[in-house]
């Protein structure tokens, strides 16, 4: 008897344990574990806790796409205290011997966990390679290779490139088998990105009132430094979300106040100064909320919701356009310099990306070289300077061979798309396409962290290609 309880027991905790971690809003408890310690400075808790729950995740649950949200929450973990960056305090906090020693023991134990994954799949024969498994694997020898050639080729080259093979290839294959694309994972994954966007909101309102970001009528980007990334990242992680909060508003017979979290999140891509935000921005709320008003519920409601929303921004803009709208004119202006396209020197750099490919054309010249123009603000010697763009960051630093299998990927992820189109898919899909976006004018692509989400994504979005059988749907409906 006494046996029976303790295994009821253990049984009990465990299952309790899997539905915390599976559960919609174990991200908000990650959202307010990584903000209150994001302020007070305790960077090692949030590894330790990120860490945790990704590990318990992938030992635990069959379905490990819970752990979207935990890789989320891992491109804000740095705190604007202990940030490397010169863009804040360049503390060498990530540079002591005892903080770099957790880290490395934290970040072998994950990849112990994933690499332990990985292998349990496929020794229950769940794993099923893909054309865009193959592709990924070429493109994962594209990043080993770069600059193999190249005079300037050293071992840095080889370790980030290893780095950018795990993160596309390996993440991709953790995801895939494991993953099961019900609605409720679609739901789950649009409702950890809320979660983060909650968090953004507040770092970023946080940063307007504590740092001078408006001063003398002016707006000054350069005051938006989180530690964890500028107001490029902030723009681009904001982007990020705004389909989710479009896919939760038509999901639900009460989603109203999504439609207007959706809008919020538009707005803020803006007040995050970021012109490759306000760009991406513009192009996929459209998108999202003509999908939403032509595939979700109460769609009367949300146009209605939506008009009110567009009209208000107007009004404002036309009370303050020697503000806002006057910054964003200025702006997109200063990205043209003597009539050509060169806002903050990117012309320089994406024609060293180009010489540099014609000096090692197979390839590449590999990802550390000196890029003229080219600013470094991460405060790490592990990441490179990068050409911001992501198919001239393949050209220039993996060749013939990056670009090839790069723009094969492409096409092979675009062709799974639309094999199957529905509305769960197309979430994923924009979300995506929102990343890839903000990404051609900027590293987002070579961070790694946001390709951790990458890869997940399209995981999901391959394991979700098949379409059901009739009878299947009927039993469904």
């Amino acid at each position: 008897m006494k046996k029976s309880a303790v295994k009821f027991n253990k049984s009990a905790v465990l299952n309790a344990v899997k539905s915390v971690l599976s559960s919609r809003f174990f991200p908000f408890l990650t959202a307010a574990v990584v903000l209150t310690c994001y302020y007070l400075g305790w960077d090692l808790v949030i590894f330790y806790y990120i860490a945790a729950a990704g590990i318990l995740m992938l030992l635990l649950l069959d379905d490990v796409s819970p752990i979207i949200g935990v890789f989320l929450f891992m491109n804000v973990m740095i705190s604007r205290k202990n940030s490397p960056s010169s863009t804040v305090n360049a503390s060498n906090y990530y540079s002591q011997t005892a903080n770099v020693v957790q880290i490395i023991v934290i970040i072998s134990l994950f990849v112990l966990a994933v690499f332990y994954r990985v292998v349990l799949t496929g020794a229950k024969r769940k794993f099923k390679p893909t054309p865009i498994f193959y592709g990924l694997c070429v493109l994962a020898v594209a990043f080993v290779m770069n600059g193999v050639a190249s005079a300037e080729y050293d071992l840095k080259n080889l370790a980030y490139g290893v780095f950018m093979a795990f993160f596309f290839l390996v993440i991709f294959t953790l995801m895939k088998d494991n993953v099961t694309p019900s609605k409720a994972t679609f739901e789950r994954i649009a409702w950890a990105f809320i979660a983060l966007s909650v968090l953004l909101l507040i770092e970023l309102t946080v940063a307007y009132l504590k740092y001078g970001v408006i001063k003398d009528g002016h707006f000054y980007r350069t005051k938006l430094m989180f530690g964890w990334g500028i107001y490029n990242t902030m723009g681009m992680l904001l982007v990020f979300c705004i389909p989710s909060a479009a896919y939760l508003a038509g999901k639900y017979k009460y989603g109203f106040p999504f439609t207007v979290y959706a809008f919020v999140l538009f707005v803020a891509s803006f007040f995050s100064l970021s012109r490759q935000a306000m760009l991406g921005a513009a192009v996929i709320y459209p998108v999202c909320t003509v999908i939403l008003l032509v595939k979700g519920k109460n769609m009367i409601t949300n146009l209605l919701i939506t008009a009110a929303c567009l009209i208000a921004c107007i009004v404002v803009l036309g009370l303050k356009q020697d503000v806002l709208l006057d910054y964003i004119i200025k702006t997109f202006k200063a990205l043209f310099v003597d009539g050509e396209l060169n806002g903050n020197g990117r012309m320089e750099i994406y024609r060293a990306a180009v010489n540099n490919f014609k000096s090692a054309p197979v390839f590449g010249t590999g990802f550390f070289v000196e890029i003229p123009g080219a600013a470094n603000f991460v405060g790490l010697s592990i990441i490179p300077a990068r050409y911001h763009n992501t198919f001239l960051q393949m050209l220039g630093a993996c060749g013939a061979l990056g670009i090839t299998a790069y723009g094969v990927h492409r096409v092979q992820t675009i062709i799974c798309y639309f094999k199957n189109l529905t509305v769960e898919r197309t979430l994923i899909a924009l979300t995506v396409c929102s990343l890839l976006l903000v990404s051609l004018f900027d590293n987002h692509m070579f961070n790694l962290l946001p390709t951790l989400v990458y890869s997940s994504l399209i995981a999901v979005l391959v394991k979700s290609q098949p379409k059901e059988k009739p009878e299947k749907q009927a039993l469904a409906q």
